[in-house]
């Protein structure tokens, strides 16, 4: 057996046929990958996930399109911006970083006829911390809080590889006033 170096949690066994539909071991595996990378601020890594085209997309109804109002609509460019703000550069909104841990339950998929795109659906339960003492003055230090949602995943075959051509955040408070969404769900 051996390891995809672009997913290396995933292990690749050489005998399967590259362009089978997806299972939902693979499924599952690549989901825990992301929220994984995601609570250890891999989001180098993150970004590999995606397709090259791929979209980020928190939107702030259950009828929105694309090109209305969106909490967070990122397209590849923008992904990478985010990605170097939290990693790079001064950041006040995550100066100290949040801390996160991303559960992951009811999990479904459901393979696209054709063998190289599947949909998968999972709930999300984002727990966020930003530590520091309270001389900052800034609102939410300290205090813990969670972000629930529904996960919508397309996921497309590219490269030889799964990666995501988009994933969508229904967020279960997303009518209600939301502050500091500076992380990645």
């Amino acid at each position: 057996m051996w390891t995809c170096p672009r997913c290396s949690s995933i292990p690749m066994d050489p005998r399967i046929d590259t362009m089978s539909s997806l299972s939902r071991e693979e499924a599952e595996a690549f989901v825990y990958q992301e929220c994984q990378l995601l609570d250890e601020r891999r989001l180098d890594e993150w970004l590999t996930l995606f397709t090259e085209d791929g979209i980020y997309w928190i939107p702030s109804s259950d009828t929105a399109r694309p090109e209305d109002t969106s909490i967070m609509y990122d397209d590849p460019l923008q992904r990478k911006k985010r990605v170097h703000q939290l990693l790079r550069e001064v950041h006040l909104a995550q100066t100290p970083p949040s801390r996160t841990v991303h559960l992951v339950s009811n999990l479904q998929f459901d393979p696209d006829p054709s063998p190289s795109e599947a949909t998968v659906r999972c709930n999300v339960l984002m727990a966020e911390i930003r530590p520091a003492d309270h001389a900052t003055g800034q609102i939410g230090l300290n205090s813990p809080r969670l972000l629930a949602g529904h996960c919508h995943y397309h996921l497309r075959r590219e490269h030889g590889r799964w990666a995501i051509a988009m994933k969508k955040v229904l967020l279960i408070d997303r009518d209600l006033p939301l502050y500091n969404i500076t992380f990645i769900i």
